[in-house]
């Protein structure tokens, strides 16, 4: 009798990795935001450019960067979790 209700735990806790999914999902959303602000900065950027004084570019340029490190971030994120807690991606 223990041995099947312990069984009967061990598969609903492996099942229960599913859970994390529509975390993933939420998270590519969130890239799908980051996107957005991407572009929304670099029309921005693009517009005043020649305008700008040589710190102003500066700040503009790490912004852009700041915006794509966390878009990397949540890739790695995405993949590695997916990856490992969930299924492996075919």
């Amino acid at each position: 009798m223990s041995k099947r209700l312990e069984n009967f735990i061990e598969h609903g806790l492996f099942r229960s990795r599913w859970l994390l999914a529509p975390f993933y999902v939420g998270l590519l959303g969130a890239l799908i935001g980051l996107l957005i602000s991407f572009f929304q900065e670099l029309i921005h950027f693009g517009q005043n450019v020649m305008s700008m004084h040589a710190s102003d570019a500066i700040l503009a340029s790490l912004s852009l960067i700041d915006i794509s490190l966390a878009a990397n971030l949540i890739i790695i994120v995405v993949f590695s979790g997916y990856e490992n807690f969930v299924s492996k991606i075919d």
